[in-house]
């Protein structure tokens, strides 16, 4: 079992209905405050560097700075109730092995964690303590703790979270105090070197549950502000519809806007200039294209910028620096909610200013599919791992209730569990492990994983990772080269792992460039 020093953070520190060209901007600076009073040496401010000062070198800082050889291992959201990590199963120790043999390994620390015995607030789900040691014996080093269920247990549940975490020596990184907290890289003091971690979740108006959906971290500017949460990357949508479509919706703007005379305070009217292919009506947005039901979503562009900033900090304060999102958006207004297989545009383009940026790998979680593996600039981006332990049992006091006990209900028609075991994608899931050699990208290996998908075990066993049966490893292998050959990637499939070998001469570290934060 791996037994790292881990460091503290680094600080890096409209109207409803509306018309015209004022539709297609985003209030990115009431979201993106920044504390007063922070710019560096001589008035500098935070704009760059003082004139005549350098910045430091991209190609030398930016590089991966591990020598010899370095693997990370990477999955999604753990989600454990009970103990499980002791369990003799050859389908289940064969498959964390790659986890404990790794040099780091990541994953995402899916909810509050807490110490239930002394904890005195109500508590929607929670991990146990306990879960700590299951945790640790996966060997997970460093986690990520921003998505949409860091604040199950609210605000006094995130501190706890982020106690516990500290006490067992578990870096974290996206949750604290305020978001220079939240938004900070976490280092981990590895033998192979310190390995920085930045960690957002995506939040869109629809994202749930609450409060994590509105209740992003603020800033803290001296003595006010400062609200504890999450770190955001606050993204809008908007929906393709056909011209048909939005000349009816234009009509019935119209006819709401003829009433503007009826209050006292002045209603602007409909620019006279306005694109005839796209409107907001009552704060949502729409553009003509061929397939209706698309979705395009758009950064919010504040986020984005301080995010990149973190990211390229936490670079230069290390010498390898995973990036990681929870994100749930898909590409369809129609799909149903976070079982997208494909990837929304922001991420794709996220993932790549991540790396410009800095980061050594992207890793998504939070859609409860797998989404495609792309190697861009020699590094690995994995969009999609899915849920890598989703128990269904409960570590809370059972409720008085009828006949039933609280886990028949939950499998019982219309019920919670029975709801998520019926779609059969969100049963299986990534294992990710990606080899460095001398700085660069030599192999990545993908290993399929089964939470259960055909549905004959017991619950007790029901989203415990174990490796799957060599049809469904292919199977999964499969859609797996499917969905990554867009992005130009080929995946071999040898002995039920994906394979994918980096040729020596692609994206050497010194062809590192990075596009500066904007």
């Amino acid at each position: 079992m791996k037994k790292w020093m881990w460091s503290a953070s680094a600080l890096a520190c409209a109207s409803v209905l509306m018309t015209g060209a004022s539709a297609w901007r985003f209030a990115d600076t009431a979201f993106a405050q920044e504390p007063a009073g922070q710019g560096r040496g001589g008035g500098a401010g935070r704009g760059g560097a003082p004139q005549g000062v350098p910045l430091l070198p991209n190609e030398r800082e930016l590089a991966m700075k591990i020598k010899g050889s370095f693997t990370l291992a990477g999955v999604g959201d753990l989600i454990i109730r009970t103990p499980i990590t002791q369990l003799a199963e050859p389908g289940f120790q064969g498959l964390v092995k790659p986890m404990r043999d790794a040099d780091v390994t990541f994953a995402n620390m899916e909810g509050a964690l807490l110490d239930l015995d002394t904890f005195p607030y109500g508590v929607f789900d929670a991990a146990p303590k306990g879960a700590l040691a299951d945790i640790k014996n996966l060997g997970v080093d460093i986690m990520s703790t921003a998505n949409n269920h860091s604040l199950d247990a609210d605000v006094p549940g995130l501190l706890e979270t982020i106690r516990l975490l500290n006490e067992a020596g578990i870096v974290y990184a996206g949750t604290g105090r305020n978001l220079q907290e939240a938004r900070a890289a976490h280092f981990l003091n590895s033998p192979k070197g310190v390995i920085g971690l930045v960690s957002t979740f995506s939040v869109d108006p629809t994202s749930g549950p609450s409060p994590a959906s509105t209740s992003g971290a603020t800033y803290r500017n001296g003595n006010t502000g400062g609200r504890a949460g999450l770190n955001p990357l606050r993204v809008n949508v908007t929906y393709t519809i056909t011209q048909e479509q939005i000349d009816s919706l234009r009509q019935v703007r119209d006819s709401v806007l003829a009433r503007r005379g009826e209050v006292f305070a002045p209603v602007p009217p409909a620019s006279a200039n306005e694109p005839k292919d796209r409107l907001t009506l009552f704060g949502q947005r729409y553009v003509v294209g061929p397939k209706p039901g698309d979705t395009h979503w758009e950064m919010n562009q504040g986020d984005l910028r301080e995010i990149l900033r973190s990211i390229k900090q936490a670079k230069q304060s290390s010498d390898f620096v995973i990036a990681t999102i929870h994100c749930h958006q898909g590409n369809y207004a129609f799909q149903t909610y976070t079982y997208d297989n494909d990837t929304p545009d922001f991420l794709v383009e996220f993932a790549h200013r991540a790396i410009d940026n800095g980061a050594d790998v992207f890793i998504g979680h939070g859609v409860h599919t797998i989404r495609g593996v792309e190697i861009y600039k020699g590094k690995p981006i994995f969009y999609g791992t899915n849920t890598f332990i989703y128990q269904y049992t409960s570590s809370l006091p059972q409720n008085p209730g009828g006949p039933l006990t609280e886990a028949e209900e939950e499998m019982s028609p219309g019920g919670a569990a029975a709801e998520r075991t019926s779609i059969k994608e969100r049963m299986e899931s990534l294992l990710t492990e990606s080899r460095y050699q001398d700085g660069r990208l030599v192999e990545v290996r993908v290993h399929p994983v089964d939470l259960g998908q055909d549905g004959t075990r017991p619950l007790s066993r029901l989203g415990v990772p174990f490796v799957p049966s060599q049809p469904m490893a292919q199977r999964v292998l499969e859609k797996l080269q499917r969905l990554s050959k867009p992005y130009g990637t080929t995946i071999s499939i040898e002995n039920g792992t994906g394979v994918i070998r980096i040729p020596a001469g692609q994206a050497a570290p010194s062809a590192v460039t990075a596009r500066e934060v904007k």
